[in-house]
């Protein structure tokens, strides 16, 4: 803050978190990212720093901190001084679970962390090489009680998000899968395209290039509601598993004691960001329903959701390094 602002904030009495905030940002923003350029959090997190910058009128700099899941980028956010000039965009994972799976993260959520909002839901889906011989999750649960213990579910990883998904889907449903954890998605989805695995889980934007080429269907949603880019794959509710549902999100955190009147301008930036039609459009292209949470509602979630995985992960025993 300037010398001559924080004197008139002094002697007006003007609130010296007030006046941070109606400066703020009067410098470059780094958006710590904690994955690699071009996935799934990448590709969400640019286009909406990319409009926050031209709301605000100052540079949001995407910075890639790839490691354990996105813990390595989440103890850059924790560690760095709360002046708002260091926030993370983070999917649920790097906030919910990981905490809960991984002895060696030293992030305390709770404690470490300031929720600004979320941004975006991801589009759960169940997808299936196309030539299995099933158009739906009914159908798909019936062939897998023909056959216990035979299909192979492919997954990126021992505790990711899409193992853990999986988990909640063979609770609701009784399907016997063999569980094929991989070092990531991507040679997953290899495996499935080569006839070595049956079921995979993930974001819709993970297959969309191999749904349009005909070598991926999909076949249920674990959304309460349809995608739009998948109007007429019926939701696993819509399908008779009323309690099936997934939650994947993406949103943004700033380190704790970041001043309340810039938490406040960033929330109200990211939301006009989300509410951007052509951002929007981009979300929902990408596999994603555009969905705005403010802090309260995105701090209560993480309770919730951690609550929830953590009956999961507890009664698999999963415990990572």
């Amino acid at each position: 803050m300037h010398r001559r602002s924080l004197l008139a904030a002094i002697l007006g009495g003007v609130p010296l978190a007030a006046a941070w905030g109606q400066e703020y940002p009067s410098r470059p923003v780094k958006v710590v990212v904690g994955f690699p350029p071009g996935g799934g959090t990448d590709l969400v997190a640019r286009p909406l720093a990319a409009k926050v910058q031209s709301l605000l009128g100052q540079s949001f700099v995407i910075d890639n901190r790839g490691g354990a899941n996105g813990g390595v980028g989440l103890e850059l956010v924790a560690k760095s001084p709360p002046d708002g000039y260091t926030i993370g965009h983070v999917n649920s994972s790097v906030v919910v679970t990981n905490p809960l799976l991984y002895r060696s993260l030293t992030t305390n959520v709770e404690r470490d962390l300031a929720p600004i909002c979320t941004v975006a839901d991801s589009a759960v889906v169940l997808a299936i090489p196309a030539e299995l011989p099933v158009k739906n999750l009914r159908e798909l649960v019936a062939l897998a009680k023909e056959q216990p213990g035979k299909l192979n579910f492919g997954s990126g990883g021992l505790g990711s998000v899409d193992h853990l998904s999986f988990e909640v889907v063979k609770r609701q449903t009784g399907i016997d899968f063999l569980h094929v954890p991989y070092r990531g998605g991507g040679p997953a989805l290899a495996d499935m395209l080569g006839g070595r695995v049956q079921l995979m889980i993930s974001s819709f934007g993970m297959y969309k290039g191999q749904v349009d080429a005909g070598k991926v269907r999909i076949i249920a949603v674990l959304s309460r509601e349809r995608h739009p880019a998948l109007p007429d794959v019926m939701t696993a509710v819509e399908q008779g598993w009323p309690n099936l549902v997934v939650s994947v999100w993406q949103g943004v955190v700033a380190p704790a004691q970041t001043p309340p009147a810039i938490l406040d301008k960033l929330e109200g930036a990211y939301r006009q960001a989300v509410a951007d039609p052509e951002v929007s459009a981009l979300l929902v292209s990408l596999g994603y329903f555009p969905v705005f949470r403010g802090r309260k509602e995105t701090a209560t979630l993480i309770r919730e959701e951690t609550a929830r995985w953590s009956a999961i992960i507890k009664e698999l025993g999963i415990q990572l390094d």
